[in-house]
């Protein structure tokens, strides 16, 4: 285009903003302002649904003409709507300045790009409010009139709760749902609900900062309904502490809102990790390098006198593998715990890499891939680093839970290396895996690799006949702890229940598996031992809930290999573990990682659960010379 719009270039510390004109013609027009930030006027930021592919709309700033996508240009009518003078007088929005990405910044200059997103912090938290902008292709007042029913039933229960963990932690039933008065199933606002979550906004690993860091309630504009960002973020914490986030039939994306309402709660103190963690499977974005860049207004990281370390600094001319190892490396260093290795490159074969959207050369398998998956969270493997929620004053930092403690509690301890694709780590061989039942290549239906058929039921009855092979010299009631423990990872506590418990209910299931017909089924080694595994489930089982026990191993197990090692333990770990793999114990790191043996290093092949290897036994056994520190370099 001849007159095309032309970017002058834009001064440090300053911003554009955009004052869309009133007119009643279709044809959009306005004025771009070039203003240092502190001098801005008030302003509101929009948060939309980043158009890629479809830019042929043509607007008008400054008598020059830009292209953006259809969304944005009815979004930018609904703004000039806003801010016409006879707008309707109740409106309380009144819309004259606004920052938009896609027009305040000049995307084809990357310079200015990376510039200007070390500034998001800043833009999004001087506006006076985010605005979001939904554009559903259907009627959606069913949608939310239904959140607003979740809402009032949040609110009668809990009228004082001002953090997630004020809301009473549940497991889902369906006469806890009769009794709550919301719609049954077949309710036609439950399909509305899943529709409206459909769009392509609640992914968007960007939205995160600009709902965070809005001064006032964001409000969505969502076609001719306005609703208030807080009364959903309420509604989807109150589904999930009630288990309404775990159920197949609900959107996904509702994590995503949850998990937002709780930055935006305590937005002060979250460390890039646990931010990486918390939203990498959940969000997407069309630059790889943004699922690091979009978070850095919120990190703790980013708000030292010091500014931005030099390894985060956002820059578009690294490719993606450069940008996430340089911010691995600095999370390794800056933290000395190995809790950022989850959900890592890992080794070819692996579901976890299968499921990634692309494959990134040259990405080292020892770094965390934040890639986007190409499956929801469900169908994600969980992690084995978590985020305790802690409070507003306290650091939401990732890390691992009190009872994963492989190693002492101790920092991790590094080696230098020229090459930075490489992490040479100081750690103990505790063990080797001589037997792997691997996860099934077609899972059971709804994503599960074992379930409540006792009847039919192969991975478990794989799990149990590798596992007995470690029976022999043991006593049963150990043996069956171990194998509880390890298939459930020891997350007892997400059920709301004991340790103790936990046994009880994984002996009931147990006993039910191995009750059921046909025997022909049973491995010779496992049949060797029925009688006695028989008996001593019947007294273990007793006031067991097998169905609580079949819920945690699902988790846990889902997409995870199980394995017996040398010296007779049992553990869970990456799907692409197999017999010969190294059972390594890290200085810094709560769980045992699995390695190879590759070259003169080792491909890292990922986090591992190994009972008998949680509570710093591999440790006290380097303490004792039984076992030798060495330098693993990680490729």
């Amino acid at each position: 285009m001849s007159n095309a719009l032309v970017y002058d270039r834009l001064p440090p510390g300053n911003i554009r903003l955009l004052y869309i004109k009133s007119n009643y013609s279709d044809v959009i027009s306005g004025h771009l302002m070039t203003i240092p930030l502190d001098d801005a006027p008030p302003y509101f930021a929009l948060s939309y649904r980043w158009e890629t592919h479809k830019q042929d709309t043509r607007i008008h700033i400054d008598g020059l003409t830009l292209l953006v996508g259809p969304s944005l240009a009815n979004a930018l009518r609904r703004l000039r709507e806003l801010g016409e003078q006879n707008a309707d007088p109740n409106e309380e929005i009144c819309v004259k300045w606004a920052w938009i990405d896609r027009i305040c910044i000049n995307q084809d200059d990357i310079q200015e790009r990376s510039h200007q997103v070390q500034c998001m912090r800043l833009i999004y938290s001087h506006a006076i409010r985010t605005l979001i902008w939904l554009e559903p292709s259907f009627e959606t007042s069913l949608a939310w009139q239904l959140i607003d029913q979740i809402f009032n039933v949040f609110r009668k229960e809990n009228p004082c709760a001002r953090y997630i963990t004020d809301i009473p932690f549940r497991m889902y039933s369906d006469r806890n749902h009769r009794d709550y008065g919301l719609p049954e199933w077949h309710d036609i606002s439950w399909e509305s609900l899943r529709r409206l979550f459909l769009q392509s906004w609640f992914t968007r690993v960007w939205i995160i900062q600009e709902v965070v860091l809005s001064q006032e309630d964001p409000v969505i504009f969502c076609g001719p309904f306005k609703y208030p960002w807080n009364r959903l973020a309420w509604a989807a914490s109150w589904m999930r502490r009630n288990g309404y986030l775990r159920l197949p039939h609900i959107p996904n994306e509702l994590q995503n809102v949850d998990v937002i309402a709780n930055i935006r709660r305590c937005p002060d103190n979250w460390q890039l990790d646990a931010l990486l963690v918390a939203t990498s499977v959940k969000c997407h974005a069309t630059d790889q390098r943004d699922k690091v860049y979009a978070l850095l207004g919120l990190a703790i990281e980013s708000k030292t006198s010091r500014g931005i370390p030099n390894d985060l600094i956002p820059d578009y001319g690294l490719e993606v593998w450069q940008v996430y190892t340089n911010v691995a490396r600095f999370l390794l260093r800056e933290y000395k715990t190995l809790s950022s290795l989850t959900r890592t490159t890992g080794v070819i074969g692996d579901e976890s890499r299968n499921q990634r959207q692309q494959e990134i050369c040259r990405l080292p398998s020892w770094v965390p891939n934040w890639c986007d998956f190409t499956v929801v969270e469900r169908a994600v493997v969980k992690s084995l680093s978590w985020v305790p929620f802690s409070g507003k004053t306290e650091v939401q930092a990732l890390g691992f839970h009190k009872l994963y403690n492989a190693s002492a509690g101790l920092c991790a301890d590094f080696a230098d290396s020229v090459d930075p694709s490489i992490l040479r780590l100081v750690g103990l061989k505790a063990d080797l895996v001589v037997k792997v039942v691997h996860p099934e290549v077609e899972p059971q239906p709804n994503g599960l690799q074992f379930h409540e058929d006792y009847e039919h039921c192969p991975p478990m009855v794989s799990m149990l006949s590798i596992a007995v092979s470690i029976l022999a010299g043991k006593a049963t009631t150990e043996w069956i702890e171990s194998y509880i423990k390890a298939t459930t990872a020891e997350q007892y506590y997400l059920s709301g229940t004991t340790a103790q418990q936990t046994v009880k209910d994984g002996s009931a299931y147990l006993l039910r598996l191995l009750s059921c017909p046909p025997k022909q089924h049973l491995s010779p080694i496992l049949s060797k031992y029925f009688q006695a595994l028989m008996g001593t489930l019947q007294s273990m089982s007793i006031g067991g809930y097998p169905e609580l026990y079949a819920a945690l191993a699902r988790n846990f197990c889902f997409n995870r290999s199980f394995f017996v090692t040398w010296s007779g333990k049992m553990g869970i770990g990456p799907s692409a573990t197999r017999e010969g793999d190294h059972v390594a114990v890290m200085l810094g790191g709560g769980v045992p990682y699995v390695l190879r043996e590759e070259g003169k290093g080792y491909a890292f092949v990922g986090e591992s659960f190994v009972h008998g290897l949680m509570n710093s036994e591999a440790i006290e056994a380097w303490k004792k010379g039984e076992l030798l520190e060495e330098v693993m370099e990680l490729h």
